[in-house]
C-alpha cells in the first residue's frame, strides 16, 4: 500500500519508544517530522497566549517605552509605574516568542536537510512560520529604541576613566574606594553594553557594587552614592559624545548568522546566546532575512558595525555584503551565505 507524505505523518505518532539507538534512521526521522509539526502549531489564525495582548496595550507600550523603560523621577504614581511595568512585560514576550519561532525555524531547516524529500510538505508550514516570526520581530523592534542601541554600541569605544577616587565624596571608602570605583566602572560598562535599555534606564549594576562595599557601614554612604550618580552622567555624557562623532558616516550593509536558543536542562529553562543588544540589534535594522538558514541583512549605522565587528564575546557571526559588487539581490546573497562553503569564507566588516 502506499500513503501520501501528508497521510503518513498524520499517522507517525512521533513519540512513541523503540529499544532502538538514538541515533537510528527511522529515530531520527520520527524526530524531524515532529519538529515540522510543532513548527506547524504555531501557524494558525489564533494569537499565541504568549503575546495575546489587545491592540490598545501594544499600542500604549510602545507609547511608554518610546520616552524611557520607567517613568519619569519626579512622577511617582502607583499607576504609572505599573503601566510601564506591564510595557517591560509586552517586550519580553514579544523577545522570547520571535526567538521561539526562529529556533523552531531553524529545527524545521535540520530536518530538511537530513530528509530533503520533506521539503515539499514542509515548505507552507516555513512560509508561514516566516510570516509569524516577522510578525513578532515588528512588534518587538517597536519596543526598542535605537537611540538607546547606538548609546550601548559606543561603550566599547570608552576608555576605564582613571583618578575615580579622588573626589571627596568617596572618602568614607579610604583604601577600597579605587578598587571599588574600578569595578563600579567595569560592572556598568559591561551592564549597559549588553543592554536594549537607555543608559538612564539602569545604574543598578555599579550602585550594588557600592553598596557591597560599605556593607552595614552608613557613615558616608549618602554622600558617595550622589557622587557616584555624578560620575555615571559624565560616563553617559562621554558615550553620546562618541555617538555624535558618527553622526554623519554612512550606514553599512551585514549579513548576521543568528544562532539558535537551547533548553538548559541544568536550570531548566530556555538559553539564549544572544544578549539584549544584539537582539535589539537584529530586530531593529533588518533589511532582509533568510529565516530557515537563520541568516539576516541588516543596514546598520556604522557605530554598530564597528562594534558587531570588534566584540569577540557577541554570538553573531557577521558578514559584509556588497550588491554592487556582487551584482546580487539581498536575497539572493542570504541564500549564498547558508551554505556551508560561503559560511567558512565569513569576513568582518572593516
Amino acid at each position: 500500500m502506499t500513503l501520501g507524505l501528508g497521510e503518513a505523518v498524520e499517522r507517525l505518532c512521533g513519540t512513541c519508544s523503540w529499544q532502538m539507538p538514538s541515533d537510528a534512521p527511522l529515530v531520527v526521522f520520527t524526530r524531524s517530522v515532529r519538529n515540522v509539526l510543532w513548527a506547524a502549531s504555531y501557524t494558525g489564525a489564533a494569537p499565541s497566549p504568549d503575546v495575546d495582548f489587545t491592540p490598545s496595550d501594544e499600542a500604549d507600550a510602545v507609547a511608554a517605552l518610546a520616552q524611557g523603560d520607567y517613568p519619569p523621577e519626579n512622577e511617582h504614581d502607583q499607576a504609572e509605574s505599573d503601566r510601564y511595568e506591564h510595557s517591560r512585560f509586552i517586550r519580553e514576550r514579544h523577545y522570547g516568542h520571535w526567538r521561539h519561532l526562529h529556533s523552531s525555524m531553524l529545527e524545521t531547516n535540520s530536518a530538511v536537510a537530513a530528509h530533503p524529500w520533506l521539503a515539499t510538505w514542509a515548505k507552507p508550514i516555513q512560509n508561514a512560520l516566516t510570516t509569524a516570526i516577522e510578525s513578532e520581530r515588528r512588534a518587538f523592534a517597536a519596543l526598542v529604541r535605537p537611540d538607546a542601541l547606538l548609546d550601548s554600541a559606543a561603550i566599547h569605544q570608552l576608555e576605564a576613566p582613571s583618578g575615580l577616587a579622588s573626589g571627596e565624596g568617596f572618602a568614607a571608602l579610604g583604601a577600597q574606594a579605587a578598587l571599588t570605583l574600578r569595578r563600579a566602572w567595569s560592572d556598568w560598562a559591561d551592564a549597559a553594553a549588553r543592554s536594549w535599555l537607555a543608559l538612564e534606564g539602569d545604574r543598578s549594576s555599579a550602585s550594588l557594587v557600592l553598596y557591597n562595599a560599605f556593607g552595614r557601614r552608613r557613615k558616608g554612604r549618602d554622600e558617595a552614592y550622589a557622587a557616584l550618580n555624578e560620575l555615571i552622567e559624565s560616563w553617559y555624557t562621554e558615550a553620546r559624545s562618541v555617538v555624535a562623532t558618527y553622526q554623519k558616516a554612512p550606514r553599512r550593509l551585514i549579513a548576521v548568522s543568528v544562532p539558535p536558543t537551547s533548553f538548559d536542562s541544568y536550570h531548566g529553562r530556555i538559553r539564549d546566546p544572544l544578549n539584549q543588544w544584539e537582539a535589539g540589534v537584529l530586530a531593529t535594522y533588518q533589511v532582509d532575512a533568510n529565516w530557515p538558514a537563520g541568516t539576516v541583512a541588516l543596514l546598520v549605522p556604522q557605530l554598530i558595525a564597528e562594534r558587531l565587528a570588534s566584540d569577540t564575546d557577541l554570538a553573531v557571526s557577521v558578514t559584509p555584503l556588497d550588491t554592487e559588487e556582487t551584482g546580487l539581490p539581498l536575497d539572493a546573497l542570504l541564500v549564498q551565505l547558508s551554505r556551508p562553503a560561503d559560511r567558512q569564507q565569513q569576513r568582518t566588516p572593516g
